[in-house]
């Protein structure tokens, strides 16, 4: 069977979870007998953190795709713990990116969601927005495909009480647009319809 990784931080983590209609549920259900989709979701993980996971985590499992969805943490303002610089987050993102690329394995970028600074005094949707940037720079130029989630959430009706649980993490409706975008950029790169289905004489 094919192996799909989901890789990020605690919304990766919680996107397995079913009665959230996580992300990562949805896709192992829409690839059921075609590919197993695996969580690799570490909560409070920054680009750091995961470039020191990507061996174990991604490269050892051989995967036909992984989807790379860091930056939630990364974007904190100045002075937070999990702050990461700009310059370090594409670097960080473009050298998992490249790791991930050179191993065989298809890739998508996922940039970190908007967030609702009245809820997360950490975080600014401005400065988050710098991230997103900076995730779909990297997608640029390295020719990868990238989910803009953080401007698909807004465009949702009234979107920090549709799409977000807590002011950063997503709700259901918010796993249900990244869901619905990453299906979409998995099947320009390889339709579900071409992934063998594992059974006798098709059944």
């Amino acid at each position: 069977m094919k192996k799909i990784i989901c890789f990020g931080d605690s919304i990766t983590e919680m996107g397995a979870v079913v009665e959230l209609r996580g992300y990562v549920a949805q896709l192992a259900d829409r690839y059921t007998r075609r590919a197993d989709v695996l969580s690799r979701g570490f909560t409070g993980y920054t680009t750091r953190e995961a470039l020191q996971v990507l061996q174990s985590a991604v490269l050892d499992e051989h995967a036909e795709f992984v989807v790379l969805f860091f930056g939630a943490n990364d974007s904190a303002l100045p002075g937070q713990i999990q702050h990461v610089p700009i310059p370090e987050f594409k670097k960080n993102m473009q050298e998992m990116a490249s790791q991930i690329a050179c191993s065989g394995s298809w890739l998508v970028l996922v940039t970190p969601p908007p967030v609702d600074e009245k809820k997360v005094k950490s975080r600014s949707l401005e400065h988050t927005k710098l991230y997103a940037d900076a995730c779909l720079a990297v997608g640029r130029e390295m020719n990868l495909p990238c989910v803009d989630l953080f401007a698909r959430i807004q465009h949702e009706k009234n979107w920090m009480k549709a799409c977000l649980l807590d002011g950063l993490h997503l709700s259901a409706g918010g796993m249900n647009c990244l869901y619905e975008e990453l299906a979409r950029a998995l099947d320009i790169m390889k339709p579900l319809d071409t992934f063998e289905r594992l059974g006798v004489n098709g059944i």
